[in-house]
């Protein structure tokens, strides 16, 4: 088994949706470091700047709205430490997806820092947000 310092980046981002696809969203948690960051746009239901609580903590809430059991990489791909997944995903409740880039930054096998930019939210704000249509 391999050190988890040793394991590449690129594994260690895919692990995370790996889980989220068999419905163990959380189960990246020991890929976190302790100084963790996330940056989401503010305008989505969980959006902001968190830590690694905070992060574990919104992830059912995301997992609620993506369905990441139909989500397809358009690309995943790494330079160094910092990797790029670019991702089409579907809304938990419809047949239409939204695409999301997120920039995933490891240091000694742990991400350290994670940057979500979504493209055309639209449907997805319109499901978390039912009453504001």
């Amino acid at each position: 088994m391999r050190d988890a310092a040793t394991i590449e980046p690129k594994a260690i981002v895919k692990s995370f949706y790996d889980g989220g696809a068999r419905g163990e969203i959380t189960s990246f948690a020991d890929r976190l470091a302790e100084n963790f960051e996330l940056f989401v746009p503010p305008s989505l239901p969980w959006g902001g700047n968190f830590g690694k609580a905070q992060y574990l903590s919104i992830l059912p809430q995301v997992a609620a709205t993506l369905d990441f059991a139909r989500m397809r990489y358009i690309s995943l791909t790494a330079e160094g430490q910092h990797v790029v997944a670019l991702i089409d995903i579907v809304v938990q409740g419809t047949d239409q997806s939204v695409i999301i880039s997120e920039h995933w930054d490891i240091k000694e096998g742990k991400a350290v820092r994670l940057l979500v930019a979504y493209f055309d939210p639209k449907i997805l704000l319109d499901q978390a947000n039912p009453h504001q249509n």
